[in-house]
């Protein structure tokens, strides 16, 4: 059967190099003069635009983190306004509902003495358990006091006249009254009056029923908190009534000056300069759901955005270092490629000759320096890969092993140097007979050589075989050590279809094993190996001389 090849993409043998000098230099791609250029002004716009997005970054940063400091404070103030707004309005339910009481007492009963000597405890009991009452009134008619949680009072008092009495004599309404800051005519103390309407049994007005509540109550409140240059200002009846830090002359003022920032609005944040102390600050502020207090909340802006200022110089600096670090790296970059290029021009005449020493090495470590064939080495390489490639493909593999035949005894008659001049022709005639470049033929040690046919069965092998033995023949060099009087080889052959099972070794030593028996049935001969190898696939046909 003819030697076939089989047609498809020849893939290259990455272990096979050697002969390029390409492959074992990276001189070869240093950049020259012009390309040194380039890569000078690349690295100048890299290193800039670098420099503008750290510039532009920390810019970005910086006001994210501003803006950061400044919710956070908003939330802040906007909690704590809103707890608060809530206590206030806590207090002042608890008045309201007091209020309700006594109001519903004297109005499901008579007036008389009797009943507003019992009420006297009453009133004085509920100053005394609820913190933020200073006193509790009960007028008649016409403003005079008839009761009070007062121990004494002047009979002549009368708040006929009196803003919140004025209110519930003309108007219907049962709703508590919530006024601003008044001077208390008993104590002289700063009071917050909270007043409900008396009706008689026919619904016409009776009276007055009257809390006050203590300012001072609310101060001692607003100064639990500690807000550093912060300020919380209380207003009830849109009067001030408290403020931490204190302002005691602004008790009682009216606080309209506060309406251009906080507006109708229930609550709500925002920033300024305090119209009150003129500090600049950030603020938020809460109503009261059912009765007419503000609180607002404020911390001063110097104080809130120093830990910005701070850490944004500090950041900023650290960028310009930076920076600065880049540009010199820059400019040291730009040195060092100046003195490469001056080093270059000298080392490529080096490397030329490093270039051609490479060559020669890789030829010496690949190749057998006597016939020029690949060494061993290569040759065991090789046929691991194609081996595995055989058994990964089920494609066809053979070794065909060759020997000189009486080596010896050439080398005997005519010396070392006609000897290595013998195997030289031989290695070129075996050259002759293999053309795919899959295959190989190799020396395999002393006078032995092996080839390496893939995708290549028995008969094929064993016809590749014979054209190797006849090309030897026909070289006719004269050997008087051999009965044949020529030079002539032996040659065994061995095939596989690899297997899981198979190793690399089954068709080496079957193939050296029929290199013998062609040895032994008289030399000059190929020899196949036999159907009764346990390894090999069945032989198609056996030459034999």
């Amino acid at each position: 059967m003819p030697h076939t090849k089989k047609h498809g993409v020849q893939v290259l043998d990455h272990g096979d190099t050697a002969g390029d000098p390409s492959a074992f230099s990276v001189l070869d791609d240093a950049p020259g003069p012009s390309s040194t250029g380039t890569g000078t002004r690349a690295a100048r716009w890299l290193i800039g635009f670098a420099l503008a997005a750290l510039v532009v970054a920390n810019g970005w940063l910086i006001v994210k983190s501003r803006r950061h400091v400044i919710e956070q404070t908003h939330a802040v103030n906007t909690n704590l306004a809103r707890a608060v707004s809530e206590q206030v309005e806590l207090s002042l339910a608890q008045v309201d509902q007091l209020l309700d009481t006594v109001v519903e007492e004297l109005e499901r009963a008579d007036v008389t003495s009797d009943s507003l000597l019992r009420l006297q405890p009453v009133l004085v009991n509920h100053v005394a358990r609820t913190e933020q009452l200073s006193g509790m009134f009960v007028y008649d008619a016409k403003g005079a006091w008839i009761a009070t949680s007062e121990a004494k009072w002047d009979s002549s008092f009368n708040d006929a006249q009196a803003a919140y009495f004025v209110h519930h004599r003309e108007s219907q309404s049962a709703l508590a009254r919530v006024g601003a800051p008044v001077r208390s005519r008993s104590s002289d103390e700063w009071v917050i009056p909270v007043s409900r309407r008396i009706n008689d049994a026919e619904g016409r007005f009776a009276g007055v029923a009257l809390a006050t509540l203590s300012v001072d109550y609310y101060s001692r409140l607003l100064g639990r908190f500690n807000l550093g240059e912060g300020a919380i200002t209380l207003t009830i009846a849109s009067h001030y009534v408290a403020r931490h830090p204190s302002i005691v002359t602004n008790v009682g003022q009216p606080a309209t000056v506060l309406n251009p920032f906080v507006g109708p609005a229930g609550s709500g944040f925002g920033s300024s300069v305090s119209p009150i102390d003129g500090v600049d600050r950030f603020f938020s502020f809460e109503r009261a759901r059912s009765h007419p207090s503000l609180v607002i909340v404020a911390a001063g802006r110097e104080q809130v955005l120093a830990a910005w200022r701070t850490s944004s110089w500090l950041q900023s600096l650290w960028v310009l270092l930076l920076c600065l670090a880049l540009a010199i790296g820059l400019r040291l970059i730009q040195l060092n490629l100046r003195y490469r290029i001056r080093a270059e021009e000298g080392l490529r005449d080096a490397h030329d000759a490093l270039a051609k020493a490479n060559v020669q090495l890789q030829r010496i470590a690949r190749l057998d320096s006597m016939t020029g064939l690949p060494n061993r080495g290569t040759f065991d390489r090789r046929f691991e890969r194609a081996f595995r490639s055989s058994q990964r493909e089920q494609e066809p593999l053979s070794i065909i092993m060759v020997d000189v035949d009486h080596f010896k005894q050439f080398n005997d008659t005519y010396g070392h140097v006609k000897g290595d001049n013998c195997l030289i022709r031989v290695a070129a005639a075996l050259r002759t007979v293999v053309r795919r470049p899959e295959d190989l033929v190799a020396r395999y040690g002393g006078e032995e050589m092996a080839l390496m046919l893939r995708q290549t069965g028995a008969a094929g092998a064993a016809s590749v075989a014979e054209a190797a033995r006849r090309a030897v023949r026909d070289l006719a060099i004269e050997h008087a050590g051999s009965p044949l009087g020529r030079v002539t080889v032996s040659l065994g052959v061995a095939s596989l279809i690899p297997g899981r099972d198979h190793a690399r070794t089954d068709l080496l030593m079957s193939a050296d094993a029929a290199l013998y028996d062609a040895k032994r049935l008289g030399r000059d001969r190929v020899h196949v190996a036999g159907w009764d190898s346990p390894t090999l696939s069945p032989v198609h046909e056996h030459l034999q001389r």
